[in-house]
């Protein structure tokens, strides 16, 4: 049995390997700096399984032949589709230690370096220019974000490119790990916390139809409770890098070099998304220059690890296969 564990482990890829480590990170972290027993019991072994049902999905595919690869299964779908609630599960697993964690916020730090470059606040600059249609725009854009990388990744699993997909697993995943690292040593609510009020966002900025159904979605996604009276003690502390910020310009980054016509979406998407992150309050602008280096360390790590495994040729996007 050890045997045929370890000869499992040989098919694991770079981005499965990549998120093997990211698990036993946490689990690390978690036997560390929690308190409570049953953390320290229960995440780790939580992960470990985890690593070990990843493991049984990815060679079951990897072992099968180029054929049987093309073919529709339930065993190509979760080799290719588990990373996308691996993103979902560790960012959870930061916000409990998170929380958990004793320690102050890099808010007041963020807020001077932006009043330093700016002059003001950023975000209250833009409230001169609050408008209802705007709000709406913007509040859509940002809810999307969270479809991109599965869309993205979609569009690569349709027409077939599984290695440039396996490339691009990896891109996301190195980008989303290191972001999750960054909110780690660098906790920040942001501005909607601390130089505005939360509770009254939504009579502040109102949108038209949609804004206020995506924003209470997304506060719901980061467990925050409607109607606390205290909504910064339960707020993820993920502001700084923007998370955002990294991932849509790796997307797009993406689209680029694997040559997609989707390019031309994800250029003009991103920087609306971008922008909308400083106007709805979710982000100070150091926020995002902050995530610069993040882009620049993925995609360097991502072209040295890569550099010459994959052809992604000189063409769009096509058809390879059924």
């Amino acid at each position: 049995m050890l045997k045929s564990f370890r000869d499992n482990i040989r098919y694991l890829e770079i981005p499965d390997v990549t998120n093997q480590i990211f698990l036993l990170l946490l689990s690390v972290i978690f036997i560390f700096s929690s308190d409570s027993l049953f953390l320290k019991i229960v995440v780790p072994l939580l992960n470990l399984s985890l690593c070990v049902l990843i493991i049984y999905f990815v060679s079951h595919y990897e072992k099968k032949n180029e054929i049987e690869k093309k073919k529709r299964s339930w065993t190509r779908f979760l080799r290719f589709w588990y990373p996308s609630f691996m993103i979902l599960f560790c960012f959870k697993e930061i916000y409990i230690v998170m929380v958990g964690f004793d320690t102050g916020l890099y808010d007041p730090e963020l807020i001077s370096i932006d009043k330093w470059i700016f002059g003001t606040n950023p975000t209250e600059f833009l409230y001169r220019f609050n408008n209802p249609f705007l709000v709406e725009i913007l509040q859509i854009a940002y809810g999307l974000f969270y479809l991109m990388p599965v869309i993205y990744a979609m569009e690569l699993y349709l027409w077939h490119r599984y290695e440039e997909l396996k490339y691009a697993i990896f891109v996301v995943f190195f980008g989303f790990y290191l972001s999750f690292l960054g909110y780690v040593l660098f906790p920040a609510i942001g501005p909607r916390f601390t130089i505005h009020n939360f509770l009254n966002i939504s009579n502040e900025m109102p949108g038209i139809y949609f804004a206020d159904i995506i924003r209470n979605i997304i506060n719901f996604g980061e467990s925050i409770p409607k109607g606390v009276s205290n909504p910064e003690m339960f707020a993820q502390r993920d502001a700084f890098p923007s998370g955002h910020t990294i991932i849509i310009i790796l997307i797009t980054y993406l689209s680029h070099k694997i040559r997609s016509n989707s390019f031309y979406f994800y250029l003009p998407f991103s920087a609306l998304m971008i922008f909308s992150t400083v106007y709805l309050r979710y982000h100070y602008v150091i926020d995002l220059i902050g995530g610069i280096p993040f882009v620049l360390i993925t995609i360097f790590t991502a072209n040295r690890i890569y550099k010459g495994k994959i052809n992604f040729g000189n063409k769009p996007l096509r058809n390879t296969g059924q």
